[in-house]
């Protein structure tokens, strides 16, 4: 009995563990979400939205990076490879915000946040 106490509240941990990354990651696409369909509804230009997808969510952008870089060296990556890694997830995210808005910015599509 003791063993598998302990051994749920060893998978409850880690449960908890994975939800704040994955809270952070929705944090930071829902942000992006929202500056993508106000930029849509504003009707900026693709070189505007460019520019300002680059700069925007940056709390939220910081509290994934730093996640994702905790979760990372905690399987053993190097810090220098933690933070590749990292950085190329965001900009994976910010990417897919930018094709959707090269998509959506004609037809005033909006995309929808995350629940």
């Amino acid at each position: 009995m003791i063993m598998s106490l302990a051994l749920a509240m060893a998978l409850n941990m880690a449960a908890m563990k994975g939800d704040a990354l994955d809270e952070a990651r929705k944090g930071f696409n829902n942000c992006l979400i929202r500056e993508h369909n106000e930029s849509v509804k504003v009707k900026k230009s693709g070189s505007e939205f460019n520019e300002l997808i680059q700069k925007a969510c940056t709390a939220e952008r910081q509290g994934y990076f730093d996640l994702l870089v905790k979760s990372e060296r905690s399987y053993g990556s190097k810090q220098a490879d933690a933070e590749k890694y990292a950085n190329e997830e965001i900009q994976m995210m910010i990417d897919g915000t930018t094709s959707a808005f090269g998509e959506n910015a004609s037809n005033g599509g909006q995309l929808a946040e995350e629940k």
